[in-house]
């Protein structure tokens, strides 16, 4: 019961934030939460290594890609000569940082040499999981709320279907030494559940302007990064030899435990809208659409 009532409410404070904040407020409120994320996330690497300033290291990082979205989504809203190398200096700009970050946090351990490799490659990922969410997130919302919310549903939809799908049907382990208690039937009742609410959403959001068999590839695809992206929390805190991120959500447990079936799905929307086979219609129906309200 515990665990219904805080996803319901958690539903509800998304989806009122992804669809009425303004985009410099929905900014911040994403940073932010991206931030909270990313403190669980150290407090995993933790339990690991040790990397002293390993969350402050972080925490930078992912402000300065927070930053660069920003420009970048304030700079795609005007038209300016050479817009697409500002663009890509942003973007390079911000890998650039991540990049120098991971090293020198793993230089100034004081931990054993592969330790200290092994902590850059946990920041490398931390910043790019976490910021590539938070980037993509941001440019789904500068194209329309409903981009986002729609990738937000399906993901969800996927993890409700795997869990009470592979608590009624589950026999045959998915990944047994990382996360025992998925399994195949829970999988394929996620993607089934995945596809079902990326078909109805793309009805009544997108209307019949784009194919059903292309609104069913993105969701199946953006329903299956949801999975891997729960797979790969899961494979984090057996590593760290925990249950469950914080306890920060009663019946959730942390952020990470909320977010790990989107931070994945969502950067893949974005790339499905930017350059993949929802971009064309998405540029007819919303290339001008702004933030705060339904088509």
């Amino acid at each position: 019961m515990k665990r219904v009532v805080t996803g319901i409410v958690t539903a509800a404070l998304a989806t009122a934030i992804v669809l009425y904040l303004p985009p410099r407020f929905f900014v911040a409120v994403v940073t932010g939460v991206v931030l909270l994320a990313a403190a669980e996330y150290t407090a995993l690497v933790q339990r690991i290594a040790v990397a002293p300033r390993f969350r402050l290291a972080l925490w930078l990082a992912l402000v300065f890609v927070a930053f660069a979205s920003s420009i970048h989504s304030s700079t795609q809203a005007q038209i300016v000569p050479l817009t697409r190398l500002v663009i890509l200096d942003l973007r390079f700009a911000a890998a650039t940082v991540v990049l120098a970050t991971a090293i020198a946090v793993g230089l100034s351990s004081r931990t054993e040499v592969r330790d200290r490799l092994a902590i850059s490659a946990m920041f490398a990922f931390g910043a790019l999981w976490l910021g590539l969410f938070l980037s993509a997130a941001v440019h789904l919302h500068e194209r329309h709320p409903a981009l986002l919310l729609w990738v937000l549903a399906v993901a969800a939809a996927g993890d409700i279907g795997a869990y009470y799908g592979g608590r009624a049907f589950g026999r045959r382990p998915l990944a047994p030494k990382i996360s025992p208690k998925k399994t195949v039937a829970g999988a394929v009742s996620g993607l089934a559940a995945s596809l079902g609410v990326g078909l109805a959403g793309f009805l009544p959001w997108f209307g019949l302007e784009l194919s059903l068999p292309s609104a069913a590839l993105a969701a199946l695809l953006c329903g299956a990064a949801g999975q891997a992206g729960d797979l790969v929390a899961s494979l984090l805190k057996r590593a760290a030899k925990v249950k469950d991120a914080s306890r920060l959500l009663p019946g959730h447990g942390g952020l990470l435990d909320r977010l790990d079936s989107v931070m994945l799905a969502t950067p893949l929307m974005y790339v499905l809208v930017d350059i993949g086979p929802l971009g064309a219609t998405v540029s007819v129906l919303y290339g001008t659409g702004t933030a705060g309200a339904l088509p």
